[in-house]
């Protein structure tokens, strides 16, 4: 399905505006989404195997947690947050997959904004809190993701390399 960037796009979006707005339900909705992905996508072994990330997102926000850069309101850490990670981490197979063509400045870049962002937003509708200042979330979060957000990538493609090199021993 060579549409299905967009339907996994949509799926992403629909399960962060679940977790920023619904957080009392998130969790069920984004494992209902999880589900739907899975059903629909063209490449689910390949999505499935980007769950090899994802102990490296979950350490990532369990330090952000210890920093006090952010929280979850009924938990610490919120099982819709790492359900949100699963999704993410299957979007870099579709939706995010041209951003793996970028050099390693603009990744670093996109992270920096892009990834604490998500959390400022999430700050700032209610969905999480913080022990930090604005200005000190963006210290500490901005370079944190200007480095996780490309060793996504990288892990991304050593995952799909891998599996390309066993695809060739089988044959």
């Amino acid at each position: 399905m060579k549409a299905f960037w967009l339907i996994n796009l949509g799926l992403f979006q629909l399960a962060w505006w679940s977790a920023a707005l619904l957080t009392e339900s998130a969790s069920y909705i984004i494992a209902g989404l999880i589900v739907l992905h899975c059903l629909l996508s063209p490449s689910l072994k390949a999505d499935l195997r980007l769950m090899a990330l994802l102990p490296l997102g979950l350490l990532v926000d369990g330090g952000l947690i210890a920093l006090g850069v952010f929280r979850g309101l009924e938990s610490a850490f919120p099982l819709w947050l790492v359900l949100l990670w699963v999704i993410f981490l299957m979007s870099l197979n579709h939706s995010l997959r041209p951003l793996s063509r970028l050099g390693l400045p603009w990744l670093m870049l996109i992270g920096a904004f892009g990834g604490a962002g998500s959390y400022w937003a999430g700050l700032n509708l209610g969905a999480l809190a913080s022990e930090q200042s604005d200005l000190n979330f963006w210290l500490i979060a901005a370079p944190v993701w200007a480095v996780i957000f490309p060793l996504l990538f990288w892990g991304q493609g050593l995952l799909s390399a891998q599996q390309a090199k066993a695809n060739k021993v089988i044959k």
